[in-house]
């Protein structure tokens, strides 16, 4: 079977536009009402022309206010799903149009004048779909660094806010006080453990001897706790570097 070319598959796709397909045009948004006409029509802008004037129409917003309303009105949602679009084709061989290359440059340029929030990349998923057609674009495609720009900055944005997080939870004063000793803890794990096998021993050795000290089973328990308290401490330590790798992964993955 013969592989199609790069025109064939351009030619195919427009000849697979739905009948509902709406042409967007000029458009000057100044209220809510008019914003969620508009958001309500973009599902089906399925050309490039119309997608074209819809990420002009909606940079050329002036309201603040307007754009957080777009957030809530799903309206990068949508946008992400064109960005996934384009990167299926890039995956299939077809190179991004100098249009579409405006489209992604204009998706872009509209989440970084919002400030998009954490929260909104997670509902959104733009970070996602950024992340990944960033990926597959070749090196001489200059969206590509624009791509890895922002979600640098994105990433950077979560990082801080971890760091923050940690900071309030080391600087608890419930939690400062379980720290003076956290260090020694940590840091003599083995002796602790060397101690508690060691108490172990005695204890199995005397455990049919009625006439044994009972304290040995009393130190022993206590050696038990010790250790287990400093391995839950390691545990969590652990833990929250898996969190916070793993936010990563969840929002540009």
């Amino acid at each position: 079977m013969k592989k199609k070319s790069k025109k064939d598959k351009k030619e195919s796709k427009i000849n697979s536009i739905p009948e509902d397909s709406i042409e967007m045009g000029q458009e000057f948004i100044t209220t809510v009402t008019q914003l969620q006409s508009f958001i309500s029509k973009m599902p089906k802008c399925y050309t490039i022309s119309s997608r074209l004037n819809a990420t002009k129409n909606l940079l050329s917003i002036k309201n603040n206010e307007l754009y957080q309303k777009c957030i809530e009105l799903k309206g990068l949602s949508i946008l992400s799903k064109w960005l996934k679009e384009y990167k299926t084709s890039v995956q299939d061989g077809t190179d991004l149009t100098r249009d579409e290359e405006f489209i992604v440059n204009n998706i872009i340029h509209l989440c970084d004048r919002i400030h998009l929030s954490i929260n909104d990349l997670k509902i959104s998923k733009i970070g996602k779909s950024i992340n990944s057609l960033g990926k597959v674009l070749p090196e001489s495609c200059s969206v590509k660094k624009h791509c890895e720009d922002i979600v640098a900055k994105w990433r950077k944005m979560i990082e801080s806010n971890e760091e923050a997080k940690e900071d309030n939870f080391h600087n608890s004063p419930n939690q400062q006080n379980n720290y003076d000793g956290e260090a020694n803890s940590l840091g003599g794990i083995n002796n602790n453990h060397n101690q508690f096998l060691n108490a172990k021993t005695k204890r199995n050795n005397h455990s049919s001897n009625p006439f044994s000290n009972s304290n040995n089973n009393s130190h022993t328990n206590n050696l038990n706790t010790n250790v287990n308290n400093t391995c839950n401490k390691i545990n969590s330590i652990i833990i929250k570097s898996y969190v916070k790798s793993s936010n990563f992964l969840f929002f540009f993955s």
